[in-house]
């Protein structure tokens, strides 16, 4: 809690009083209102009285969520109008507020109140070069046909310092609806725990490719990711039915009777009727009250009884109709509107029903679902033949096209879970599931991932209305829209690997694979199962919830070119198309260690549902497994990167399930080195294997002078190496967990509240705050509520 003194107070002003707080440190003052008094009485705020405040950062200026009184006003202050004078210094510019105020710094990781780690971090690549040994660049690999290097075998010892679990595929059970349990991998039905060899492998490679400075060989460069579309835009979005002709595709805009307008909210009717279908999973405020304050109000209630529709008549989404219309004032004032009657496939049986000031239009139903809670009608997409402003027709380009259908696979990607869960619940998708809304009909659908002939989709234009351009075109109004920029084009100089006489270290060790062209190199490794030799006990647990990466987060996974903070800095300022953006690096999950706490690995009140998995035969710390590594053709500088990455300095490899809870710490050592000695292997009586483990220790120190020759630093100062051991060395200072409201976790896991306060904007601002490097978390994350207030547990 930050202290200070008011130094301006207008109780008239707003509904509830609007003040200064002049801090004890810092040279800008904080905005408070007075329905945040948290302690003290309202007389008690006077000009001079001492306060005790919640900082948070304000659209202007530093604002706070909560105050105290804890003295009032001396009568030295009220005499000398000290408070007045203390009133007058002089803001921060915008980009000092942002990052350099002192309660930003506060917000940041100061040393009040409770603080935490994100579960994961990134190991910062280092800038490229060709110095030094030409091996730890890019190159042509060894041939497989002959002996030219070193070749020879190392048994390693894993020992297991947390909790530790690989899951099988067999033996699953199902214990509740949509929750299941696994046990741990075995070879064979009630054979000893098992550590399969590709999950040794794919932890080996991830340190061996950020030590290396190698590619990012598990990467789509090309994918591009979307955000949120503002919502306050998507009135301006116009309804477009997608035809192919004969010299391409072509959109047709559907206006409604309201004249194009480009970049504005229409001036008239929104441009698509609504068709009522659903009663809102949550109803707004104009629905629920009772009784209704305004006539207008009482007028839409009876258009939108609970139990009643629009009949459709067996009409599908996309198919032609005609639509009776009434023209209807929404209470909010902004909003007008077509309201479909009936529909019918037939005019004539409409114009039967027709009354005074009602229409009848042919158009296009646009069915998607009761997607969100607060949804109640459909939309129907028609444009009148007295409505002349604008083209009836533009030209849809190609690209615009393929962004849309990238934008429906990242749909479909994201919510691939989610579908499957509902299909084995025998539930359709697209209907709600208990408290959740349904899912839009081109999230489940896998015939919407192609832009097919007649599909309605919502166009955002530029240009003018006689001479519109589109930028790009979405199947809802407040969709998601794809970033201009792929991914790749964030990420410097260290592309997934392109050609086999091109490889970076890890792809000549473990092996590549072209993805989109012929071309492939068999690696130089075979990492056998690792088998248990030493069982320090199991025990079986109801997981927390785990979710999928989430790189939208975009506070998270970007950072400066420059390598300032941009704690504060505005969404726009920090996505993937605004300037000066990188991908942080290689993700790594912490080491837990001492922080490691069964509260934060398993499920409050040991829920079971489809957002959580049980485990059963979890070891124990302290289990020990056994696993061999053969290798061949390796330089010696290749096998001294391969040993120092196998036993990390005594650091911490990151094995199997629930790494962000803490599970999966393990050591590795190496117990015994042998080189084979290819002429003896051919003499008879001749082992053929020379022991080199009193080599070890020359090999991976030659390999931490070449990286120093090549990256110019003593290897322990190199960037990537730092950040490795500030994520998997010593057991971190801070609590581990994912940003959530509280410090202790809530059966729900609502941590999406905490992203909700962290970027509010507006008046109230969240502190808008971003990862900060790893090593430099100093005091880590404070605990956010939605509204962005800090909070003490």
């Amino acid at each position: 809690m930050a202290k200070g003194t008011i130094s301006q107070w207008m109780p008239d002003k707003g509904s509830s009083g609007i003040g200064n707080i002049t801090p004890d440190e810092g040279d800008q003052d904080v905005k408070f209102f007075g329905d945040n008094l948290r302690e003290g009485s309202r007389e008690q705020i006077k000009v001079g009285a001492r306060v005790e405040y919640e900082p948070r950062r304000g659209v202007e200026k530093p604002t706070t969520s909560s105050f105290s009184i804890i003295s009032g006003a001396s009568d030295s202050a009220k005499a000398t109008g000290v408070a007045e004078s203390i009133a007058s210094s002089v803001p921060r510019s915008r980009e000092q507020t942002k990052a350099g105020s002192p309660h930003m710094a506060q917000a940041a990781g100061g040393s009040n109140g409770y603080h935490f780690l994100n579960p994961y971090n990134f190991v910062r690549p280092l800038p490229d070069t060709d110095r030094g040994n030409p091996l730890l660049g890019r190159c042509a690999p060894p041939p497989h046909d002959r002996y030219i290097g070193l070749t020879g075998q190392v048994t390693c010892e894993l020992t297991a310092v947390t909790p530790l679990f690989t899951a099988g595929s067999e033996g699953v059970e199902k214990l509740a609806d949509d929750h299941y349990q696994y046990r741990f991998f075995q070879l064979e039905p009630g054979g000893p725990p098992t550590i399969p060899g590709s999950t040794i492998r794919g932890a080996i490679r991830s340190i061996f490719e950020a030590v290396t400075n190698s590619c990012f060989s598990v990467f789509d460069g090309d994918r591009r990711l979307s955000k949120h579309f503002d919502s306050r835009k998507a009135p301006e979005m116009v309804p477009a039915r997608a035809e192919k002709t004969e010299d391409g595709w072509v959109l047709r805009l559907l206006t409604g009777t309201t004249p194009l307008q480009i970049g504005r909210t229409p001036n008239g009717r929104q441009y698509a009727a609504w068709v009522y279908q659903f009663w809102p999973m949550r109803p707004s405020g104009t629905l629920r009250q009772d009784p209704p304050s305004t006539p207008k109000i009482r007028e839409f209630q009876r258009r939108r009884p609970k139990g009643a529709k629009v009949r459709l008549n067996g009409l599908k989404h996309r198919e032609a109709c005609y639509a009776l219309l009434d023209d209807v004032q929404h209470p909010f004032p902004r909003i007008q509107f077509w309201d479909v009657v009936a529909v019918s496939k037939n005019r004539a049986e409409l114009e039967t029903r027709k009354r005074q000031n009602q229409r009848i239009e042919r158009g296009w139903l646009c069915l998607n679902n009761q997607n969100i809670e607060p949804k109640h009608s459909e939309r129907f997409f028609f444009r009148s033949e007295d409505n002349q402003v604008g083209p009836l027709t533009i030209e849809l380009p190609e690209k615009i096209k393929e962004d849309y259908e990238a934008l429906i696979r990242d749909y479909q990607e994201r919510h691939a879970e989610t579908v499957r869960q509902r299909r084995l619940a025998h539930q359709q998708p697209g209907l709600p599931s208990g408290d959740k809304a349904g899912l839009s009909r081109f999230i489940y659908d896998k015939n919407s991932i192609k832009l097919a002939n007649g599909d309605l989709v919502y166009a955002y234009l530029s240009g003018s209305s006689q001479k519109p351009k589109v930028e790009f075109i979405v199947p809802v109004s407040v969709p998601r829209v794809a970033y201009k920029k792929a991914i790749g084009e964030l990420l410097i100089g260290l592309d997934k690997c392109q050609d086999r006489d091109s490889l970076c270290p890890a792809c000549r060790l473990f092996g590549w694979v072209h993805g989109k062209e012929e071309g492939a190199y068999r690696g130089r490794l075979r990492i056998s199962h690792a088998s248990l030799i030493h069982d320090a006990g199991t025990f079986d647990t109801t997981l927390a919830i785990l979710s999928t990466p989430k790189p939208t987060t975009v506070r998270f996974y970007l950072a400066a070119k420059n390598g300032q903070s941009q704690n504060g800095f505005d969404d726009d300022q920090v996505d993937y198309d605004a300037p000066g953006q990188v991908l942080r690096g290689r993700k790594f999950y912490y080491h837990h260690g001492d922080r490691l706490s069964k509260q934060e690995y398993q499920r409050a009140q040991n829920i079971r549902d489809d957002q959580n998995r049980s485990v059963k035969g979890v070891q124990k710390a302290g289990s020990r497994f056994r696993c061999i590594i053969d290798f061949e053709n390796l330089a010696p500088i290749e096998l001294g990167a391969l040993l120092w990455t196998l036993e990390l300095e005594g650091w911490h490899h990151r094995f199997g399930m629930a790494r962000p809870l803490g599970f999966g710490s393990v050591t590795v050592q190496v117990t015994e080195l042998r080189l084979l000695d290819v002429l003896a292997r051919y003499t008879l009586g001749q082992p053929g294997w020379i022991p080199a483990m009193k080599q070890k220790g020359a090999l991976v120190d030659g390999f931490k002078k070449a990286m120093t020759e090549r990256y110019g630093e003593k290897f322990e100062q190199l960037q990537n190496v730092a950040d490795l051991r500030s994520l998997l060395a010593e057991s971190p200072s801070q609590p581990v967990h994912y940003p959530r409201v509280d410090s202790r976790p809530s059966a729900e896991g609502k941590n999406f509240e905490w992203f909700m306060g962290n970027k509010r904007a507006g008046r109230d601002a969240g502190p808008r705050l971003t990862l900060a490097p790893s090593g430099q978390e100093d005091h880590g994350l404070p605990l956010l509520d939605r509204y962005g207030r800090i909070r003490r547990r």
